[in-house]
Order: C-alpha cells, then sequence, then structure tokens
C-alpha cells in the first residue's frame, strides 16, 4: 500500500493509485478527506468485432469501465461508458471534491494501445480538484470554434473516436478527435510559455502536429497538442495570449473525416500524467456559458454498502 499526500491548488490534480493505495487530499480550506482505490473492472458492453484486439475497418466496441473507492469511510462505485454519447461526462462531487475517473488498466485487456498513449501507469488514473475551484485559475476560451450544444461522439472521427474510444474496434484512442472542416481555426485555449510544431511532414512525419505548454504558479506543466495543422498562424517558441488564433487545422492526414486531434497531459513533478482533453473542453463551457452547456451525456456514481 503506498500513502500519497496531495494539496488542491490552483490547478487539478492529476493522480495514478494501485487498489490499496491511500490519498490523502488537503482541500482549500485546510480541511482533509481521505481516498483509497478499492478495485477496478473493464467489460464489453457490445462489439462487431470479429477477432479480439485485430483492428477491423467499420467495427464498433463499446466498454464500460469503473473503479470502486472509498472517500472518508464511505464507498463509491464511479462507473463510465466508452464510445458512447456518454463518454462526455461530468467529474462527480463527492465531499467537497470534483473527482474524473479517466481510466483504468482493465481497458487494455479489452484494447490495445496502438493509437496514441493513453494507458495508465497504476491501475487507475484520476483527476482531483476542490470542488470550489475550476481546474486552472484563468478562464479557458475555446480551443476550437465549439460545438453548438456539447460534442457529439457522431463528430468524433467515425464516431469512436474519443479519449480511449476503439478505433476500428480494437485500439484505445490517445487523445480527442472533432470533425470540422479543413483550415479550420485553432486558438490557444489559455495563456502559453511556449509553442510550435513537431513531427512534421515537411521533417518525413506523415502529419503536423503541434504542442503548446504552460507551466503554473504551482509548478505543474500543461502540454496540449493537436495534430492534422496545415500550418502555424503565429510564429513558434514564444509566449502566446489565450485566445490567440495559432493555426489552421484538420487539413493533414485526415484520413476518412477531416477533424483535429486533441491532446491533453500534465508534468506533476517527475510524472507525466496524461488525461482526456475533454476535460479542458468542459470547463470551457462552463467558463463562456456559465453553464454545463458541454454535458450531453451523463454519469453514474453508487454509494457501495
Amino acid at each position: 500500500m503506498t500513502v500519497l499526500e496531495r494539496r488542491a491548488s490552483a490547478t487539478l490534480t492529476p493522480i495514478e493509485l494501485d487498489p490499496g493505495d491511500l490519498l490523502r487530499f488537503t482541500l482549500a480550506d485546510g480541511s482533509a478527506r481521505e481516498l483509497r482505490l478499492l478495485a477496478t473492472h473493464a467489460e464489453i458492453v457490445r462489439t462487431t468485432l470479429p477477432l479480439p484486439l485485430v483492428e477491423t475497418k467499420g467495427a464498433e466496441t463499446i466498454l464500460a469501465f469503473w473503479a470502486d473507492v472509498e472517500i472518508d469511510g464511505e464507498r463509491h462505485r464511479l462507473w463510465r461508458e466508452i464510445g458512447t454519447q456518454r463518454s462526455f461526462y461530468e467529474p462527480w462531487r463527492i465531499a467537497g471534491l470534483h473527482v474524473w475517473l479517466d481510466a483504468v488498466d482493465d481497458v487494455f485487456g479489452i484494447l490495445q494501445e496502438a493509437h496514441g498513449a493513453c494507458r495508465p501507469n497504476r491501475r487507475a488514473r484520476l483527476a482531483l480538484q476542490d470542488a470550489t475551484l475550476p481546474i486552472c485559475p484563468e478562464p479557458l476560451v475555446p480551443w476550437c470554434p465549439l460545438p453548438p450544444g456539447g460534442i457529439s461522439i457522431a463528430d468524433c472521427y467515425n464516431g469512436e473516436d474519443c479519449w480511449l474510444g476503439a478505433y476500428y474496434g480494437a485500439a484505445a484512442h490517445g487523445g480527442l478527435d472533432i470533425n470540422h472542416p479543413a483550415g479550420t481555426p485553432i486558438f490557444t485555449p489559455f495563456d502559453l510559455d511556449d509553442h510550435g510544431l513537431f513531427e512534421t511532414v515537411y521533417d518525413g512525419h506523415r502529419n503536423n502536429r503541434w504542442r503548446g505548454t504552460r507551466t503554473w504558479p504551482d509548478g505543474r506543466t500543461w502540454e496540449i497538442g493537436c495534430h492534422h495543422v496545415i500550418r502555424l498562424t503565429t510564429p513558434a517558441s514564444r509566449p502566446v495570449a489565450a485566445g490567440t488564433q495559432i493555426a489552421r487545422g484538420a487539413g493533414v492526414a485526415v484520413g476518412a473525416h477531416e477533424h483535429s486531434h486533441f491532446t491533453f497531459a500534465v508534468r506533476d513533478g517527475d510524472a507525466l500524467i496524461r488525461l482526456d482533453p475533454w476535460i479542458l473542453f468542459w470547463q470551457t463551457y462552463l467558463d463562456v456559458h456559465g453553464r454545463e452547456a458541454g454535458r450531453v451525456g451523463h454519469l453514474e456514481a453508487a454509494t457501495l454498502g
């Protein structure tokens, strides 16, 4: 058993746990919560895949996963579904915490990790924040034109490429795809310290990938990415203010649908923890509309006896 100590800060706290691990989390008011991971599980809800773990064009796999946790002595089951509209979920609010269940390792007994890095390093990956605080200290602005009414799973490439979604029925998707026309403007959702392209067509790769970074006052660094970029519209290797158009997207190596592929990771000390970019879009909808306009799925939590 590992005991971890974390304190609420200006940005959300990503954490990875094994069963039995205990997290002591101090809220902004100084009160403490104890969260223990009890168990995790994943299963196929339905699939049209002819052979397990073999990518097949047109195949669909819907999966569910959950984590049983104990928070201040009360047991909860955090349940999620991936590959449907329920992929776009809200954090649970429990004992003054916002809790996002991002992934469990059991998923990778069902899917390959062959479409971008997304597997947790331990059995469960979560993110937590004091429920009175946003995920970062600055209001977020749209990363791309916000889809009216929220993101639709039908507009995630072929309808499967949400975070962890089963690409061709068999490979967990390491990003969030949003279909939109080639040339769609890509903006900075918050102030960046640095940005630029990497793994470009010019350098012999089949894609143009963009990355931006920001180190917050609490010491955490956020790394955001956007792939399938046509060109930059703001010079690289310099700070950029929130809301600046930095690129035209959705136009290089897009496959069956013009789309942008979004990524999000948090560097906390020596650890780089990848998270669902939906968390950024969720907060953006709140900040832009003042309500949960982005929530078109749902979550389920059960209190366990």
